[in-house]
């Protein structure tokens, strides 16, 4: 098998690893443990595919994590706090899409 073979191979391996991490709808971290991949492997694979363009981008294929809350009247922002000590304050409808993409990121 030549070096090209052997990296196309692997290269296929972690496309369909990512894919199906896709459609699972878990956390990237649950999905390697469940499916005993490599981490560090799969994040490494998931940014080089996304620098490719051969995944959809962070947000494009997750449905949001978000649940409807009903502020108090007269409330037109809100803060989210992390139990890491993270606070997103000024959250509101026109930037809900930020915060989202925010916290995808840590």
């Amino acid at each position: 098998m030549t070096d090209q073979s052997t990296a196309d191979t692997r290269a296929q391996y972690w496309k369909e690893q990512i894919d199906a991490w896709q459609a699972s709808g878990q956390s990237q971290q649950a999905f390697c443990k469940a499916n005993d991949l490599n981490y560090p492997n799969f994040g490494y694979w998931l940014r080089k595919f996304r620098r490719q363009g051969a995944v959809a981008p962070a947000t494009a294929h997750r449905r949001s994590g978000f649940v409807p809350v009903v502020a108090p009247s007269g409330v037109d922002q809100l803060t989210i706090r992390l139990p890491n000590g993270i606070e997103l304050r000024g959250v509101t409808a026109e930037n809900l899409a930020l915060a989202e993409q925010l916290l995808a990121r840590l």
